[in-house]
Protein backbone atom coordinates (compact mmCIF):
# COMPACT_ATOMS: atom_id res chain seq x y z
CA UNK A 1 0.00 0.00 0.00
CA UNK A 2 3.07 2.23 0.44
CA UNK A 3 6.96 2.56 0.37
CA UNK A 4 8.52 5.26 2.61
CA UNK A 5 11.27 6.91 2.03
CA UNK A 6 14.25 8.36 4.41
CA UNK A 7 16.96 10.83 3.72
CA UNK A 8 17.42 12.37 7.21
CA UNK A 9 17.47 16.08 5.57
CA UNK A 10 17.96 18.31 8.63
CA UNK A 11 16.72 22.26 8.03
CA UNK A 12 18.40 24.43 10.17
CA UNK A 13 15.26 25.52 11.54
CA UNK A 14 13.92 22.22 12.73
CA UNK A 15 14.45 21.93 16.52
CA UNK A 16 15.09 18.22 16.64
CA UNK A 17 18.69 16.47 15.70
CA UNK A 18 20.05 13.96 13.33
CA UNK A 19 20.38 11.55 16.14
CA UNK A 20 16.60 11.81 16.74
CA UNK A 21 16.06 11.60 13.35
CA UNK A 22 17.85 8.12 12.75
CA UNK A 23 16.44 6.29 15.66
CA UNK A 24 13.05 7.52 14.38
CA UNK A 25 13.47 6.60 11.11
CA UNK A 26 14.36 2.86 12.16
CA UNK A 27 11.15 3.01 14.56
CA UNK A 28 9.48 4.25 11.96
CA UNK A 29 10.67 1.44 9.44
CA UNK A 30 9.28 -1.45 12.21
CA UNK A 31 6.11 0.79 11.99
CA UNK A 32 5.89 0.32 8.04
CA UNK A 33 6.64 -3.47 8.43
CA UNK A 34 3.84 -4.22 10.87
CA UNK A 35 1.21 -2.03 8.39
CA UNK A 36 2.21 -3.83 5.05
CA UNK A 37 4.73 -1.41 3.80
CA UNK A 38 6.13 -2.27 0.44
CA UNK A 39 9.69 -1.18 1.02
CA UNK A 40 12.06 1.49 2.38
CA UNK A 41 13.73 3.37 0.04
CA UNK A 42 17.04 5.14 1.51
CA UNK A 43 18.29 7.62 -0.41
CA UNK A 44 22.31 8.99 -0.59
CA UNK A 45 23.87 12.66 -1.13
CA UNK A 46 27.08 13.65 0.01
CA UNK A 47 28.75 16.59 1.77
CA UNK A 48 25.35 18.10 1.59
CA UNK A 49 25.19 21.29 4.21
CA UNK A 50 21.80 19.70 6.00
CA UNK A 51 23.10 16.29 6.85
CA UNK A 52 21.89 14.48 3.85
CA UNK A 53 22.40 10.57 4.29
CA UNK A 54 25.94 9.67 3.03
CA UNK A 55 25.63 5.89 4.62
CA UNK A 56 23.09 4.32 3.61
CA UNK A 57 24.54 0.66 4.03
CA UNK A 58 24.16 1.73 7.91
CA UNK A 59 20.99 2.70 8.22
CA UNK A 60 19.96 -0.25 5.94
CA UNK A 61 21.92 -2.53 8.77
CA UNK A 62 20.12 -1.00 11.52
CA UNK A 63 16.57 -1.29 9.83
CA UNK A 64 17.34 -5.01 9.00
CA UNK A 65 18.30 -5.44 12.63
CA UNK A 66 14.97 -4.72 13.62
CA UNK A 67 12.87 -5.89 11.33
CA UNK A 68 11.91 -9.83 10.08
CA UNK A 69 10.24 -9.27 6.17
CA UNK A 70 10.60 -5.54 5.30
CA UNK A 71 12.20 -4.90 1.94
CA UNK A 72 15.08 -2.53 2.13
CA UNK A 73 16.74 -0.73 -1.59
CA UNK A 74 18.91 1.80 -1.06
CA UNK A 75 18.16 4.39 -4.21
CA UNK A 76 19.98 5.59 -5.22
CA UNK A 77 23.37 4.09 -4.40
CA UNK A 78 25.65 6.62 -5.63
CA UNK A 79 28.41 3.74 -6.82
CA UNK A 80 31.24 5.95 -8.71
CA UNK A 81 32.09 7.37 -4.74
CA UNK A 82 32.59 3.80 -3.22
CA UNK A 83 35.13 1.57 -3.75
CA UNK A 84 33.05 -0.90 -5.73
CA UNK A 85 35.24 -4.33 -4.47
CA UNK A 86 34.70 -2.71 -0.64
CA UNK A 87 31.32 -1.98 -1.38
CA UNK A 88 30.76 -5.92 -2.45
CA UNK A 89 32.38 -6.86 0.89
CA UNK A 90 29.43 -4.64 2.97
CA UNK A 91 26.69 -5.76 0.55
CA UNK A 92 27.41 -9.27 0.99
CA UNK A 93 27.60 -9.11 4.94
CA UNK A 94 24.37 -6.82 4.64
CA UNK A 95 23.05 -9.89 2.27
CA UNK A 96 23.39 -12.49 5.12
CA UNK A 97 22.01 -10.10 8.12
CA UNK A 98 18.88 -8.65 6.34
CA UNK A 99 18.21 -12.70 4.76
CA UNK A 100 18.75 -10.87 1.61
CA UNK A 101 15.98 -8.19 1.94
CA UNK A 102 17.99 -5.27 0.93
CA UNK A 103 18.10 -4.09 -3.04
CA UNK A 104 19.90 -1.55 -4.64
CA UNK A 105 19.06 1.05 -7.61
CA UNK A 106 22.72 2.71 -9.00
CA UNK A 107 22.96 5.92 -9.88
CA UNK A 108 25.25 7.58 -11.39
CA UNK A 109 25.39 11.04 -9.26
CA UNK A 110 24.87 14.47 -10.93
CA UNK A 111 26.56 16.78 -8.20
CA UNK A 112 30.16 18.08 -9.38
CA UNK A 113 30.95 18.62 -5.59
CA UNK A 114 30.39 15.06 -5.03
CA UNK A 115 32.52 14.38 -7.68
CA UNK A 116 35.37 16.65 -6.75
CA UNK A 117 35.09 14.98 -2.97
CA UNK A 118 35.39 11.70 -4.31
CA UNK A 119 38.25 12.21 -7.04
CA UNK A 120 35.84 11.59 -9.98
CA UNK A 121 36.57 12.83 -13.04
CA UNK A 122 32.93 13.83 -14.14
CA UNK A 123 34.29 13.80 -17.74
CA UNK A 124 34.95 10.11 -17.25
CA UNK A 125 31.67 9.05 -15.39
CA UNK A 126 29.99 7.01 -17.89
CA UNK A 127 32.68 4.34 -18.67
CA UNK A 128 33.62 4.64 -14.91
CA UNK A 129 30.02 3.69 -13.82
CA UNK A 130 29.87 0.83 -16.40
CA UNK A 131 33.28 -0.46 -14.79
CA UNK A 132 31.97 -0.03 -11.65
CA UNK A 133 29.20 -1.88 -12.01
CA UNK A 134 30.86 -5.16 -14.15
CA UNK A 135 33.24 -4.95 -10.82
CA UNK A 136 30.38 -5.14 -8.57
CA UNK A 137 28.81 -8.04 -10.17
CA UNK A 138 31.41 -10.00 -10.47
CA UNK A 139 32.52 -9.73 -7.36
CA UNK A 140 29.02 -10.31 -5.75
CA UNK A 141 29.28 -13.13 -7.63
CA UNK A 142 32.16 -14.54 -6.11
CA UNK A 143 34.39 -14.81 -9.13
CA UNK A 144 38.15 -14.33 -8.79
CA UNK A 145 39.29 -12.08 -11.08
CA UNK A 146 42.28 -9.05 -11.83
CA UNK A 147 41.17 -5.41 -12.18
CA UNK A 148 43.21 -2.09 -11.76
CA UNK A 149 45.94 -4.52 -11.26
CA UNK A 150 44.42 -6.34 -8.03
CA UNK A 151 43.42 -9.58 -7.36
CA UNK A 152 39.90 -9.89 -6.59
CA UNK A 153 37.48 -12.92 -4.66
CA UNK A 154 35.10 -11.31 -2.18
CA UNK A 155 34.23 -13.27 0.49
CA UNK A 156 31.72 -14.41 1.84
CA UNK A 157 29.37 -15.01 -0.62
CA UNK A 158 25.85 -13.86 -0.75
CA UNK A 159 22.86 -15.57 -0.18
CA UNK A 160 21.49 -15.40 -3.49
CA UNK A 161 24.55 -17.12 -5.33
CA UNK A 162 24.26 -13.95 -7.82
CA UNK A 163 24.12 -11.27 -5.22
CA UNK A 164 21.16 -9.17 -4.09
CA UNK A 165 18.39 -7.25 -7.19
CA UNK A 166 21.04 -4.60 -8.38
CA UNK A 167 18.96 -2.21 -10.40
CA UNK A 168 19.62 1.49 -12.29
CA UNK A 169 17.84 4.66 -12.26
CA UNK A 170 18.66 8.04 -14.16
CA UNK A 171 16.59 10.43 -16.26
CA UNK A 172 18.23 10.35 -19.37
CA UNK A 173 18.15 7.99 -22.64
CA UNK A 174 22.13 6.87 -21.73
CA UNK A 175 20.59 5.51 -18.11
CA UNK A 176 17.79 3.94 -19.93
CA UNK A 177 20.51 2.22 -22.91
CA UNK A 178 22.92 1.08 -20.05
CA UNK A 179 20.73 -0.58 -17.84
CA UNK A 180 19.23 -2.41 -20.93
CA UNK A 181 23.06 -3.29 -21.94
CA UNK A 182 23.40 -4.90 -18.47
CA UNK A 183 19.81 -6.35 -17.88
CA UNK A 184 19.43 -4.55 -15.07
CA UNK A 185 15.30 -3.56 -14.24
CA UNK A 186 15.51 0.63 -14.86
CA UNK A 187 13.93 2.82 -12.53
CA UNK A 188 13.59 6.23 -14.30
CA UNK A 189 13.40 9.45 -12.17
CA UNK A 190 11.02 11.13 -14.54
CA UNK A 191 8.21 9.97 -16.43
CA UNK A 192 8.97 9.95 -20.00
CA UNK A 193 7.48 6.75 -22.27
CA UNK A 194 10.56 7.67 -24.22
CA UNK A 195 13.14 5.97 -21.33
CA UNK A 196 11.10 2.88 -21.99
CA UNK A 197 11.19 2.70 -26.01
CA UNK A 198 14.92 3.56 -25.28
CA UNK A 199 15.44 0.83 -22.69
CA UNK A 200 13.23 -1.72 -24.62
CA UNK A 201 15.34 -1.10 -28.28
CA UNK A 202 18.53 -1.25 -26.38
CA UNK A 203 17.71 -4.42 -24.68
CA UNK A 204 16.48 -6.15 -27.69
CA UNK A 205 19.35 -5.36 -29.24
CA UNK A 206 21.99 -6.91 -27.22
CA UNK A 207 19.87 -9.50 -26.69
CA UNK A 208 18.56 -8.78 -23.11
CA UNK A 209 14.72 -8.77 -21.92
CA UNK A 210 12.68 -5.77 -22.64
CA UNK A 211 9.92 -4.27 -20.12
CA UNK A 212 12.14 -4.13 -17.05
CA UNK A 213 11.20 -0.56 -16.92
CA UNK A 214 9.39 0.69 -13.57
CA UNK A 215 7.64 3.76 -13.81
CA UNK A 216 5.56 5.54 -11.24
CA UNK A 217 2.92 7.37 -12.60
CA UNK A 218 3.12 10.71 -13.84
CA UNK A 219 1.20 12.72 -11.00
CA UNK A 220 1.34 10.35 -8.18
CA UNK A 221 3.20 12.53 -5.29
CA UNK A 222 6.54 11.10 -3.79
CA UNK A 223 6.14 12.89 -0.45
CA UNK A 224 2.86 12.31 1.03
CA UNK A 225 1.13 13.11 4.38
CA UNK A 226 -1.92 12.43 5.80
CA UNK A 227 -3.98 14.97 8.18
CA UNK A 228 -7.53 15.38 9.30
CA UNK A 229 -7.38 19.31 9.27
CA UNK A 230 -4.56 19.65 5.67
CA UNK A 231 -4.36 23.63 6.51
CA UNK A 232 -3.09 23.12 9.98
CA UNK A 233 -0.77 20.64 8.81
CA UNK A 234 0.58 22.78 6.10
CA UNK A 235 1.23 25.29 8.48
CA UNK A 236 3.26 22.57 11.07
CA UNK A 237 5.03 21.10 7.91
CA UNK A 238 4.89 23.61 5.22
CA UNK A 239 8.56 24.91 6.00
CA UNK A 240 10.32 21.28 6.22
CA UNK A 241 8.43 20.26 2.79
CA UNK A 242 9.95 23.29 1.74
CA UNK A 243 13.13 23.33 3.02
CA UNK A 244 13.44 19.77 0.79
CA UNK A 245 12.12 21.19 -2.21
CA UNK A 246 14.18 23.88 -2.50
CA UNK A 247 17.40 22.39 -1.82
CA UNK A 248 16.97 19.76 -4.77
CA UNK A 249 15.84 22.83 -6.74
CA UNK A 250 19.25 23.95 -5.81
CA UNK A 251 21.19 20.84 -7.15
CA UNK A 252 19.42 19.76 -10.11
CA UNK A 253 18.87 23.29 -11.61
CA UNK A 254 16.05 25.67 -13.03
CA UNK A 255 15.93 23.90 -16.32
CA UNK A 256 15.42 20.41 -14.60
CA UNK A 257 12.64 18.37 -15.86
CA UNK A 258 12.50 15.79 -12.86
CA UNK A 259 8.97 15.40 -11.72
CA UNK A 260 10.06 16.06 -8.60
CA UNK A 261 11.35 19.55 -9.33
CA UNK A 262 9.81 22.48 -7.20
CA UNK A 263 10.25 26.12 -8.10
CA UNK A 264 8.11 27.18 -4.99
CA UNK A 265 9.65 30.00 -3.24
CA UNK A 266 7.20 29.82 -0.32
CA UNK A 267 4.83 27.25 1.67
CA UNK A 268 1.88 28.83 -0.58
CA UNK A 269 3.30 28.09 -3.75
CA UNK A 270 4.47 24.58 -2.47
CA UNK A 271 1.27 24.05 -1.77
CA UNK A 272 -0.59 25.26 -5.04
CA UNK A 273 1.88 23.44 -7.12
CA UNK A 274 0.11 19.89 -5.95
CA UNK A 275 3.26 18.56 -7.12
CA UNK A 276 5.13 15.98 -5.27
CA UNK A 277 4.55 17.47 -1.93
CA UNK A 278 0.86 16.79 -0.94
CA UNK A 279 -0.53 16.77 2.44
CA UNK A 280 -4.13 14.97 2.27
CA UNK A 281 -7.35 14.05 3.72
CA UNK A 282 -7.90 10.36 4.81
CA UNK A 283 -10.47 9.55 2.35
CA UNK A 284 -8.43 11.16 -0.68
CA UNK A 285 -4.79 8.96 0.45
CA UNK A 286 -7.99 5.89 0.12
CA UNK A 287 -8.75 7.24 -3.42
CA UNK A 288 -5.03 8.08 -4.32
CA UNK A 289 -4.05 3.86 -3.46
CA UNK A 290 -6.87 3.32 -5.41
CA UNK A 291 -5.54 5.37 -8.30
CA UNK A 292 -1.42 5.07 -7.83
CA UNK A 293 -1.56 1.68 -6.26
CA UNK A 294 0.27 2.76 -3.39
CA UNK A 295 1.21 5.99 -1.30
CA UNK A 296 4.87 7.75 -1.69
CA UNK A 297 5.26 8.75 2.17
CA UNK A 298 8.49 10.79 3.46
CA UNK A 299 7.78 11.08 7.10
CA UNK A 300 10.45 12.51 8.11
CA UNK A 301 11.04 14.93 5.06
CA UNK A 302 13.04 17.88 5.32
CA UNK A 303 13.61 17.57 9.32
CA UNK A 304 10.11 17.16 10.99
CA UNK A 305 10.35 16.45 14.02
CA UNK A 306 9.33 12.78 15.24
CA UNK A 307 6.42 13.67 16.95
CA UNK A 308 4.64 15.73 14.10
CA UNK A 309 5.62 12.88 11.33
CA UNK A 310 3.89 10.52 13.47
CA UNK A 311 0.64 12.46 13.69
CA UNK A 312 0.58 11.17 9.62
CA UNK A 313 2.03 7.67 10.04
CA UNK A 314 -0.63 7.23 12.88
CA UNK A 315 -3.81 9.06 10.25
CA UNK A 316 -2.68 6.40 7.08
CA UNK A 317 -2.74 3.52 10.17
CA UNK A 318 -6.01 4.44 12.10
CA UNK A 319 -8.18 5.70 8.94
CA UNK A 320 -6.59 4.93 5.26
CA UNK A 321 -5.32 1.02 5.64
CA UNK A 322 -8.31 0.36 7.64
CA UNK A 323 -10.05 0.78 4.04
CA UNK A 324 -8.29 -2.12 2.22
CA UNK A 325 -8.57 -4.85 5.29
CA UNK A 326 -10.22 -7.81 4.04
CA UNK A 327 -13.89 -7.46 4.62
CA UNK A 328 -14.20 -3.85 4.22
Amino acid sequence: MFTIRLDFRLSPDSPTTLSELYRAGVDMSVWAEANGAYAAVLSEHHGSADGYLPSPLVIASAIAARTHSLSVNVAALLLLMYDPVKLAEDIAVLDHLSGGRVSYTIGLGYRDAEYAMFGVDPKQRASLIEEHIDVLRRALAGERFEWRGRTVHVTPRPINPQGPVLMYGGGTLAAARRAARFGMPFLPSDYDERLVEAYDDEARRVGNPPGLTMMAPADAPSSLFVADDVDRAWDALGPYLLHDAQAYAEWLGADSTARTYSGAKDVAALRAENGSYRIVTPPEAVEMIRSFGSLGLQPLCGGIPPELAWESLRAIETSVLPAFAPGS
